[in-house]
């Protein structure tokens, strides 16, 4: 079961880093660079709920990997689903909310805070996987 549990753990979190990096580094920039504004805006903002179910999803799994393992490793992918659920139902809105209103300021604060928060969880998930992989050389 622990073997199983490894491959669970190092599936779901290099899941999770790849999908964050090609969010991030590829999909984002291209969308803004390549479509106008009043068009890039709102598709970017159409994907953030797949986004935060694909992270929920793969760090489910690397949860479920390490629970089968009984490791306090567990730890990391917990905290990054609390992140990202917060992400997505309290941040997200506001954001949202916030842009609406034309309450720039609290927009920008609040755009930083979740890039942030979103660069966290990818270290996590990178600090992790290679955690596991240097285990295993």
């Amino acid at each position: 079961m622990r073997r199983f549990g490894s491959i669970l753990s190092m599936t779901g979190f290099g899941l999770l880093a790849g999908g964050m990096l090609f969010f991030g580094a590829v999909m984002a920039p291209l969308v803004f660079t390549r479509l106008p504004f009043a068009v890039a805006g709102p598709f970017i903002r159409t994907v953030f709920p797949f986004l935060y179910a694909y992270c929920l999803a793969t760090s489910g799994l690397a949860l479920l990997g390490y629970g089968l393992r009984r490791s306090r490793a567990a730890l990391v992918p917990g905290v990054i689903m609390l992140c990202t659920l917060w992400s997505w139902f309290w941040m997200l809105p506001n954001l949202d909310a916030w842009r609406l209103a034309g309450n720039h300021a609290a927009f920008a604060r609040g755009h930083l805070l979740s890039t942030w928060v979103f660069g966290l969880e990818l270290a996590l998930a990178l600090w992790r996987l290679g955690h596991e992989g240097a285990k295993r050389a």
